[in-house]
Parts: structure tokens; sequence; C-alpha cells
């Protein structure tokens, strides 16, 4: 059994809304009165901060969240792997990646660990985003956008992290795309078909702590991380 207390937010791309979606969640778990640290533990792109980051451990109430020792931070917008052939240092070891999160969420009552984009991102030559998920054994909350296509984007990556002995906790569907005519039924769809939630996240300014922790509650994502975070 993991020796964390928390959820790994992933997506099936990038620009798929993890951001918005763990920030709305810690915000709102925040507002619960959960002790949450809200964490990503690699950045790219980071010129010269970690926005990321930042918006993440500000909705925590911990600025100092999105700085912690240990981790990866890197200036080209790309992966772990790219930024290293690009000339860039390499990543931490998965082990040591592993260890600065274990010492941010011991001071915690649950962490959320946010990806460098999708599960099969490339951390080094050899290693992919997956394999930190399954080091660090926590449940993964995949984001993807509800627009055509998400079906089989999401049962892919779905299919491929139980492939990996990965548990997708649940599929949130974020609505940060015009709707198109697959909206009415994509959640129908995926629900049929996974063995988890499959949960629908509405349209909300990024920039309103309020508006996000309420839209969490709205969309049933406070109630099921709740319920994730006592079952552990």
């Amino acid at each position: 059994m993991s020796i964390l207390r928390g959820l790994f937010v992933s997506s099936t791309g990038t620009s798929e809304g993890k951001t918005v979606v763990t920030t709305a969640l810690a915000a709102a778990l925040r507002r619960s009165g959960m002790r949450i640290a809200a964490v990503k533990p690699m950045e790219t792109g980071c010129k010269p901060v970690a926005e990321d980051a930042h918006v993440l451990a500000i909705a925590a109430g911990d600025p100092s969240l999105a700085e912690r020792p240990g981790f990866y931070r890197a200036e080209l917008p790309a992966s772990p792997y790219a930024v290293q052939l690009e000339g860039e240092r390499p990543a931490p070891s998965l082990q040591d990646l592993k260890h600065a999160v274990s010492a941010v969420a011991r001071d915690y009552q649950g962490a959320l660990v946010e990806g460098a984009g999708g599960l099969f991102v490339p951390i080094s030559r050899t290693e992919l985003v997956a394999d930190l998920v399954r080091l660090l054994e926590l449940p993964v909350l995949l984001v993807a956008t509800n627009r055509l296509g998400v079906l089989s984007n999401v049962l892919a990556t779905c299919e491929a992290a139980a492939n990996r002995g990965l548990r997708i906790a649940a599929v949130v569907l974020n609505r940060n795309a015009p709707d198109d005519e697959s909206t009415r039924t994509n959640v129908v769809i995926l629900a049929e078909r996974l063995d988890c939630p499959v949960l629908e996240f509405p349209s909300v300014d990024p920039r309103d702590d309020e508006a996000l922790a309420s839209a969490a509650v709205f969309a049933g994502l406070l109630r099921f991380a709740l319920s994730e975070l006592e079952n552990v």
C-alpha cells in the first residue's frame, strides 16, 4: 500500500485542463477544511517561473509548495527527455522525484500531484510519467477536453494505464472548448465502458478560486476526492 494519500492528476495530452481541474479541487478541499498539498514536481516551459506549480500552490494556501527541493524545472516547453536532448539538465531519478513528493506530502492530510503532459510523456530514454505514477502508487484522476475525439483518447489511455498496473480512479471531462454534437453523449458513452466515475467539469474562469472551488463541488469532484482520500 502506498505511503502517500492523494491523487495523481494526468490527462490524455497537453492543454486538456489538468491545472484548472487540480486548482479547483485544491481550492475546494482547502475550503472543506482539509490541509492539502497541490504540487507539480516536474514542469517545463518555465520562463522564468513554474507558472502551473505556483497556481496550484496558491490554491492550496502555501506558495512555497511551488519550489520545494527536488522538484524539476526546465526552460524549454517540451518533455523532460526532449529537454535533456536539447542540452538542459536531465530530470531527477524516479526515486528522487518520489522522495521529493513524499517529503512534502507527509506534512499534509493529502496531496494532489499534477503530472507533466499525459501518462506516456518520456522523462528519460527509458522512463515515462506512468512509471513515476506506479512508483508513487497513487490513483489517477484523468482529465480530457469534452469534444469530438475524446472517446478514443480516454479509452485508449485507460486501457494502456491498466496494462501498466495503474488505476484510473475517475475521468473528468473538461468543458474548455466550444461544444460540438459529441458533448451531449461523451459522458454517457464513457460511463458505460469504464469502471470508474466520469465527471463533467464546467467552463469556469481559471483566475477565480471561488468559482473554481464551486465548480469542483458542482461537478461532484470534491465528493469523489474526499471519498477517495478517506479510503486510503
